[in-house]
């Protein structure tokens, strides 16, 4: 590469540096392996929708790697300083709030007699039999055309292993029975308005006949797409201004979005796609996004290895609802589950009622690895020990209601149970006898050496395990998932994970863990600092005991 690029580590990798406005001129040099995103798409985010759509230039709702060379190309043939998009501000603002009000302006501007009359041609056209295929209401029928459009399409289209010649008859769309409640409406409405005005009445739709209604409104929708633009002159120029204006006011921050992801690592800023701040069980997540579908969200989002809650959002004084996804990279997850309501403030402020519908589950922090295989063990017993008095319970029960014939058997069936728990009660307090005999043997030092130990085989394991899974979360699935094209893996460190979910602070927690350091520190020194190994295990070589004196004679 001829340019000479500056880098800058964060998410375990290297990322390109965009400080100046030559680093943004030379794009292009740069290797597209190291962009960070080769495509977004322009919903789902918090950004300038407006840009989005100047830089989506063919319209189809993503924006993809030529597309963003080709906006700094059009700043080049503007002769604008690279350098200015860093310092863009409050001028550009006004200025662009001017352009807009003279686009408004322009709208109403009377146009020019060759404007009337290439709008005149174009209605008349309009009116034609191969366009007005719906007489006057050929309109509202490309609308209910448009609405089935990508349904009916998914269900002729074709399996991937379908042979050549098949014995199979051929499908045929039902238009009134037989229909997905979801999508009867829009049917019985696209077989009233499109089919019945090119194919008359019809019960069914056979693929053939799909094509020929949809090749029906082509004329239709290319008269659409080749309607004159008024004062066509002044208007590019006015959005030319525009585009420029908006490329200098947020060119820069989408870069920091696009091709490095700088903004998600900056701890005072938020990513384009981070859509607000979810509070739920004491936390404070602000890595959500914005979720289309749940289900095929989380199909993808369990690749990422980190724990993703599915929330449903509502606002009842607007009757708005949302889908969304929050991140927990800090903290447990235990109390984390379906059912549980939080609050989900938006970039813009709103507060909207949160209600969990999904967990993927994966451990967040080294914390709760560590006191993971206690809560098993426990949670162990107490089912152990609910099953055993459960057991119990039900055949002392059903010895009672058998003893209605025998007063005495029941009796005797109330005693063997009662006999069966002390039993168990007694093979306890053994263990627990057999325990403290062995303690009682022990010095403090080896009694401290031994819970030490203990502690850390138990947990040791599962601490080092975790941190190995941590080390692999990667965001990039979650966007993947969002329809982002992540070309690289996006980790995260420990601190940045703290920045990610904000847990209020536990004093018990702190306080056992600096317990702990202290008693691991206070044994170890004991041990060393001991001049003597008698304290710490019995003498393997015990001095003989000295012999009795033997009375003189």
């Amino acid at each position: 590469m001829s340019y000479s690029w500056k880098w800058f580590r964060a998410g375990r990798m290297q990322q390109v540096s965009l400080t100046c406005g030559a680093d943004i001129a030379a794009l292009a040099e740069l290797d597209r392996k190291q962009w960070i995103a080769l495509s977004m798409p322009t919903t789902g985010v918090r950004f300038d929708l407006r840009m989005l759509e100047l830089m989506d230039t063919d319209h189809d709702g993503r924006i993809r790697t030529p597309e963003v060379l080709a906006a700094i190309d059009f700043l080049k043939a503007k002769n604008v300083d690279f350098d200015s998009l860093f310092t863009s501000g409050e001028a550009e603002e006004k200025a662009l709030a001017d352009v807009t009000a003279k686009q408004a302006d322009l709208a109403a501007l009377e146009p020019s007699a060759d404007d009337k009359k290439a709008l005149a041609d174009w209605e008349a056209k309009g009116k034609t039999p191969e366009v007005a295929v719906a007489g006057d209401a050929t309109t509202d029928a490309d609308a209910a055309l448009a609405a089935v459009e990508p349904v009916i399409d998914a269900f002729f289209l074709p399996p991937e292993d379908m042979p050549l010649v098949t014995e199979d008859p051929d499908k045929e769309l039902p238009l009134k029975d037989h229909l997905n409640p979801k999508h009867l409406e829009a049917i019985l409405a696209f077989a009233e308005k499109c089919v019945k005005p090119v194919l008359g009445e019809k019960d069914t739709l056979s693929r053939l006949e799909w094509k020929k209604v949809k090749g029906a409104f082509a004329a239709y929708r290319a008269w659409v797409a080749a309607k004159p633009v008024m004062n066509a002159g002044k208007k590019g120029e006015l959005d030319d201004e525009e585009r420029v204006l908006r490329y200098k006011l947020h060119l820069v921050e989408f870069l920091e979005n696009y091709v490095n992801m700088k903004r998600l690592y900056d701890l005072d800023d938020l990513a384009i796609f981070q859509t607000g701040v979810l509070r739920i069980d004491a936390k404070e997540m602000n890595l959500c996004f914005h979720v289309e579908s749940e289900a095929a969200h989380s199909a993808l989002a369990e690749r990422s290895k980190c724990c993703v809650i599915y929330l449903k959002l509502s606002r009842p004084s607007e009757g708005a609802t949302r889908q969304i996804c929050a991140v927990v990279t800090a903290g447990a997850v235990a109390q984390l589950y379906v059912g549980r309501n939080g609050v989900f403030y938006d970039r813009d402020g709103k507060d909207w009622e949160a209600v969990v519908t999904k967990v993927v589950e994966a451990q967040v922090s080294l914390r709760e690895a560590f006191w993971a295989p206690w809560r098993k063990l426990g949670e162990g017993v107490a089912a152990a020990v609910k099953k055993f008095l459960g057991d119990k319970q039900a055949a002392a029960q059903k010895n009672v209601e058998a003893g209605a014939q025998s007063a005495q058997a029941g009796g005797a069936a109330m005693a063997s149970s009662v006999a069966a728990i002390g039993i168990g009660v007694g093979m306890v307090g053994a263990a627990a006898a057999s325990l403290m005999a062995a303690i009682s043997n022990m010095t403090a030092l080896q009694i401290a050496i031994s819970v030490v130990a203990l502690i850390l085989v138990v947990s040791l394991p599962s601490v080092i395990l975790t941190w190995f899974k941590l080390r692999q979360r990667d965001i990039g699935a979650i966007l993947n998932a969002s329809g982002w094209a992540i070309n690289r893996p996006m980790r995260f460190s420990i601190k940045r994970a703290r920045g990610f979910t904000i847990c209020a602070p536990c004093r018990l927690c702190r306080v056992l863990c600096w317990l702990f350091v202290i008693f691991v520190i206070v044994a170890a020194a004991l041990y060393f600092a001991c001049p003597c190994t008698k304290c710490c295990k019995p003498d393997e070589n015990p001095a003989p005991a000295p012999a009795a004196e033997t009375p003189a004679n």
